[in-house]
């Protein structure tokens, strides 16, 4: 049995390095930049770095996790172009010491219509907003990244759509299951998806002060009906090789998701602890029994408590 086990290892990781082998071939650099800038820089090596990533998942499991102030900016968008409706929001996520976490709304502004009669949410880009952001629920959470961290398992169709849409837009380059027709194209590491793109590899000083060496992707001209993730650059921090900030556009179309969307997300170190500042979303959503939605919203998130013994009591 140990010995199956072993050229099944073996095997699987004869096909990773492959994998990565192949992007290599396929990246565009200038080596010899990079390589006077970091010492012993190895572009397999990286490559596994980037193609192995949980970061930037992590982030945002910490944002769920540690008790920080929250300030929001959504704009709802008619056909036209015209603003429809408006939500500001600021807020403060707090945690016991019990893991029990909730967030206090402190102040709130709308403008036009973005919830029903019924105090339901008109657009689902909305509803997927509120649920990650602004949870008021006093519920248990953990930062730790676990098989069930994408609870694609139970719960309504609605329920289900809206969780697929958390891990398409927070664990961008990962298959998604359940997702009729797209969720293996999210993949754009697996050999199947790697023919389709692109790939670069380029030295940046991310927002002027944080020297990060960054991969791109970008799809193929003339293969965009192929690919749901049109384009994603990733900046990883020189020395610690976790996602500073990460920028990536999806879009689609097939008879079940109908959609355009670019986003931004920008991390920083804390106590060693990789957390989000800044997202930004710009979304085109067209999906079943829902009326189109074109929806743009800033988050922006400080004041990270990391510390132990400053969580709040219930």
């Amino acid at each position: 049995m140990k010995s199956y086990l072993f050229l099944f290892f073996a095997f699987y990781c004869s096909l990773i390095r492959a994998q990565e082998a192949d992007i290599a071939k396929m990246v565009t650099m200038d080596e010899f930049v990079i390589s006077a800038a970091i010492e012993d820089f190895d572009v397999e090596d990286f490559i596994s770095q980037v193609v192995d990533d949980t970061t930037f998942y992590q982030a945002f499991l910490n944002l769920k996790y540690f008790p920080h102030e929250i300030e929001g900016d959504m704009v709802v968008y008619a056909k036209d172009d015209m603003e429809a409706a408006t939500l500001q929001r600021t807020a403060n996520q707090y945690l016991t010491d019990e893991e029990i976490k909730w967030v206090d709304i402190t102040n709130e502004k709308s403008n036009g219509k973005i919830k029903k009669k019924n105090g339901k949410w008109k657009y689902l880009t909305a509803e997927v907003y509120d649920d990650v952001f602004f949870p008021t629920h006093k519920h248990r959470v953990s930062n730790e990244m676990t098989k069930r961290d994408q609870e694609l398992v139970t719960g309504s169709k609605l329920e289900k759509h809206k969780a697929q849409l958390k891990k398409m837009l927070f664990n961008p380059g990962q298959p998604i299951d359940n997702v009729p027709f797209i969720g293996d194209k999210l993949a754009i590491f697996s050999p199947e998806m790697i023919p389709f793109y692109d790939f670069s590899i380029f030295l940046f000083d991310y927002a002027d002060s944080i020297p990060c060496i960054a991969f791109s992707s970008y799809v193929k001209s003339g293969e965009e009906d192929e690919v749901v993730i049109r384009d994603m650059t990733s900046y990883f921090h020189v020395d610690t090789r976790e996602v500073i900030a990460r920028e990536y556009r999806l879009a689609h179309e097939t008879i079940f998701f109908d959609f355009d969307i670019s986003i931004k997300v920008e991390n920083k170190l804390q106590n060693e602890w990789l957390l989000p500042t800044h997202v930004f979303y710009d979304g085109w959503w067209d999906v079943p029994f829902k009326k189109p939605e074109i929806i743009r919203f800033n988050m922006k998130c400080r004041n990270y408590f990391t510390d132990v013994g400053r969580f709040k009591t219930e």
